[in-house]
């Protein structure tokens, strides 16, 4: 099977969009027609696409866009042209590195936060809730 890239397609914003149509045709095949206002979306394999843009009145899209696979394009003046693009499928999304997940604390070791507590010698008071402590400690923590 053939790779197809499918793309979304939209013709808006003109003034006179009774007067709009248009064929969009892709490595030889008709992929796509229509006028405006059209929202739609569309499915060709890889390669060059042809857009026929037509105005029944002659005096160009006034305003309307065609817009699809990342192309604007619009029929500046006259009843008809045409314009080409390459459809491409998307390049491949860069993979996301791995998260590392937090490294635990060594056992043993209390880690300060902030650089007050950092290398502080905190004295316990020798009476904890009224009940003597034997003996007194004191706590260091390593940074």
């Amino acid at each position: 099977a053939a790779l197809s890239i499918e793309f979304q397609v939209t013709v808006a914003g003109g003034s006179y969009p009774s007067e709009v149509s248009w064929t969009l045709m892709c490595s030889g095949a008709l992929i796509g027609s229509g006028g405006a206002p059209y929202s739609g979306t569309l499915s060709a394999p890889p390669g060059e696409c042809t857009l026929d843009m037509y105005d029944s009145y002659g005096d160009g899209w006034n305003g309307d866009q065609w817009e699809g696979a990342g192309n604007t394009f619009t029929l500046d003046s006259g009843s008809s042209g045409s314009a080409t693009f390459t459809l491409a499928p998307l390049p491949p999304s860069s993979p996301q590195p791995p998260s590392q997940p937090p490294q635990p604390p060594l056992p043993g070791y209390c880690f300060a936060t902030s650089a007050v507590a950092s290398k502080a010698v905190v004295d316990v008071p020798k009476i904890v809730g009224g009940v003597p402590v034997n003996p007194a400690r004191k706590y260091t923590w390593l940074v």
